[in-house]
């Protein structure tokens, strides 16, 4: 029973699929962000799976990334869009993250969110022609994996905030096991080479957001953000390669 609850706790604070649940035990949900990510990708493309937008590719797509975002809230793709600002403002320490809280979008967060809507719609459309929907599911479990894979390379990084609430829960087990569910769900989505190129691109996201980080001295929940959304724009690519 507290696994579901942490599992519910998780789902109404990733999604709007679960109910508000007050002050969670972060730490304790970071186990089950994967299955959030695999609620979530059900819901997505289940529909897509029975022949909603059947022969228009494009349009289901399309579909699939507002959905995604409307479930969300858009609060992963917030993440990015701010990773984004602060990136391109090349400065450092505390300048950085007031330039990731600034409520403003600057240029660079304006393109990373065209790159993630786009880049969803695009790479959905594409492997929707070629018939494989279900990495459409597994996308946002590959997302949420390597957000804990984050989390699990940066515990000592925490800032103030949410994101330093769900360190302490990505223990080396913890990490472990999401990176395996993430694996597990691009190879029974889309086979081997899937699953291989999804995780060698998430490899390079994990590798430049952690030096991010270490080179900013914190991470917070944008950063993780940042790494669903990256995570899931990595396994669409991945099956196409």
């Amino acid at each position: 029973m507290s696994m579901w609850r942490h599992y519910l706790a998780a789902l109404g604070f990733l999604t709007r699929l679960g109910p508000a649940v007050r002050d969670p035990d972060m730490a304790a949900c970071v186990p089950c962000f994967p299955l959030v990510g695999a609620t979530l990708g059900l819901v997505l493309a289940v529909p897509l799976a029975l022949g909603f937008f059947g022969g228009h590719p494009l349009a289901g797509a399309f579909a699939y990334a507002v959905g995604n975002l409307a479930l969300t809230r858009g609060l992963h793709l917030d993440g990015f869009a701010d990773v984004a600002d602060a990136w391109g403002s090349f400065t450092r320490g505390e300048r950085f993250f007031a330039i990731m809280k600034d409520s403003r979008i600057g240029a660079f967060g304006g393109m990373a969110i065209a790159v993630a809507l786009v880049g969803q719609t695009a790479l959905g459309a594409e492997l929707l022609g070629a018939g494989k929907v279900w990495l459409l599911a597994a996308a946002p479990v590959a997302g949420r994996g390597l957000a804990v894979a984050l989390m699990g390379c940066c515990r000592d990084l925490g800032r103030p905030g949410l994101g330093s609430l769900c360190l302490p829960g990505a223990t080396n087990r913890v990490t472990v096991c999401c990176i395996a569910f993430g694996l597990a769900a691009l190879w029974a989505a889309g086979g081997l080479w899937a699953a291989a190129w999804g995780a060698a691109l998430c490899g390079v996201v994990l590798w430049r957001l952690t030096a991010l980080a270490r080179e900013q001295g914190g991470i917070n929940g944008d950063f993780l953000g940042a790494a669903i959304v990256a995570g899931e724009l990595c396994a669409l690519a991945g099956g196409l390669l």
